[in-house]
């Protein structure tokens, strides 16, 4: 390919990418968008260095790099913090450019702001806009870069982020036009704030490949992603495919298994019985609140019902919240009785839980209204996607984790069946949970858009049998 005529704005910009050691033609390439690696932090909830974790023959930074690289990103920073010694000769190695912030202590959004700063000494006129990767998601694949940049060449003043199922992942991919926004901002509330000031130019691109939304924030993240790892190597593997194109291909396959074993099954959701009341109404999310006597005798009569219905499940599965445990265990123990079955067991799943409202669970409804009235507003008008802060969720976040929980019930369920006879082998599966999770599960199975199938009534003590024998 012949190299253009320059102009001086052409060796200006020659001579800083020169001067990063990248290669000017893969800046041309991607169009001087800058990809930041976030790397500073402490891994307090981890308790190891999540950059350099191992994930298959790579450091997890290293897959951010690599990601980079595949996806056509020729100018790519890693912003160091805590531990910054153990990260540069992986950096020199993969050819990144360093950016120290000295303010990690403070938290992401400085080291935000650093990888911006960093960008803009590259590009004289400033990068047309930053992807922003973390440590914690090492495994996205560079065809979601692809699909992101896409979508920006399409929308170019627009925020994207990646959703899978509707749920929010990584990376973020931000525009030029926000660079003084963002460079301005005092910190409060980090990027979200920023962000919140622009929801009607937030893209939420579904990609179809899971590997956005998994992290390794905390060991059980770490054990999860690694389990994705070698189930996606594998499935490369078995289809001849590269790991790319695995990603999307993988996760839609994943869907069609959970169907195939459901079949032969029925599932019986049973929503947990009435808890005891509080003076005025709250927000009732993950708070632990017990059954009443009336939630006492729902669940006495939604095991009755379970009866009825001749079910005979291998064990009882149920949300840990103490209203979904009480209400599981007479149920286990009147089928157990009935039955003469003293092994049946109850196995309790946090990722059953009701969706987490953070700091507005337990509270009042009033007074959040009172306190929060357009944060509230807001909430009615964006219901499936709302989030009041880091620690809540929204109905895409909870579909994510009830399906995840129904995956690893149903291979459970499989597992034990191993070895069993034919004649033996349990078609009922029996789940207490709440309204929430019975709603979200409801949708996926039955294909419903969430926005128009997660308002199923489902009474305290009620059951929801889906049957897949036929």
């Amino acid at each position: 390919m012949k190299e253009k005529a320059g102009t001086v704005k052409d060796e200006i910009q020659r001579a800083g990418t020169e001067m990063a050691g990248i290669d000017l033609l893969d800046t041309d390439r991607n169009d001087r968008i800058a990809g930041i690696i976030l790397a500073a932090g402490y891994s307090s909830r981890m308790g190891d260095f999540k950059p350099l974790l191992p994930i298959g023959d790579r450091a997890a930074i290293e897959w951010i790099a690599d990601t980079y690289k595949n996806a056509g990103i020729g100018f790519a920073i890693t912003v160091t913090g805590y531990k910054r010694e153990l990260l540069l000769p992986i950096i020199e190695k993969k050819g990144l450019r360093e950016a120290y912030n000295q303010a990690y202590g403070m938290g992401m959004f400085t080291s935000i702001q650093r990888g911006i700063r960093e960008a803009m000494t590259v590009f004289p006129d400033g990068p047309e806009g930053y992807f922003l990767m973390l440590a914690d998601s090492p495994l996205v694949s560079a065809e979601v870069l692809k699909q992101i940049m896409d979508q920006h060449r399409d929308v170019p003043d627009a925020f994207i982020v990646p959703c899978y199922q509707g749920k929010k992942g990584h990376p973020l991919f931000i525009p030029a036009c926000f660079t003084r926004e963002i460079l301005d901002h005092g910190g409060e509330g980090g990027l979200k704030t920023v962000i919140s000031r622009h929801e009607d130019r937030m893209i939420r691109l579904e990609v179809g490949d899971e590997s956005v939304v998994l992290d390794m924030d905390t060991p059980q993240g770490y054990q999860e992603l690694l389990d994705y790892y070698e189930e996606r190597s594998s499935y490369a593997a078995h289809r001849g495919i590269d790991w790319d194109e695995a990603g999307a291909a993988a996760s839609g396959e994943q869907d069609a298994g959970l169907k195939l074993m459901l079949q032969g099954k029925r599932l019986f959701l049973v929503r947990h019985g009435e808890i005891r009341q509080h003076s005025e109404k709250i927000f009732l999310g993950q708070t632990d609140v017990p059954l009443s006597e009336k939630g006492r005798q729902q669940a006495a009569e939604a095991a009755e019902e379970l009866l009825g219905n001749e079910a005979r499940p291998l064990r009882i599965y149920s949300s840990d919240l103490v209203r979904a445990v009480e209400t599981a265990e007479i149920i286990r123990a009147r089928l157990a009785k009935e039955e003469k079955r003293s092994e049946l067991s109850l196995s309790c799943d946090s990722r059953l839980r009701e969706m987490s409202l953070g700091q507005w669970d337990g509270c009042f409804i009033r007074e959040i209204m009172e306190q929060y009235p357009e944060e509230y507003k807001r909430r009615g008008e964006n219901l499936l996607t709302y989030k009041f802060d880091h620690s809540s969720e929204n109905f895409y976040d909870l579909q994510y984790r009830a399906m995840r929980a129904l995956r690893g019930i149903l291979k459970q369920e499989r597992a034990s069946e191993n070895g069993q006879n034919t004649e033996n082998r349990t078609k009922d599966i029996v789940i207490v949970s709440h309204w929430g999770v019975i709603n979200v599960i409801l949708c996926r199975l039955l294909n419903v858009p969430m926005e128009n199938g997660n308002r199923r009534p489902v009474t305290n003590g009620g059951i929801i049998a889906l049957d897949f024998r036929i």
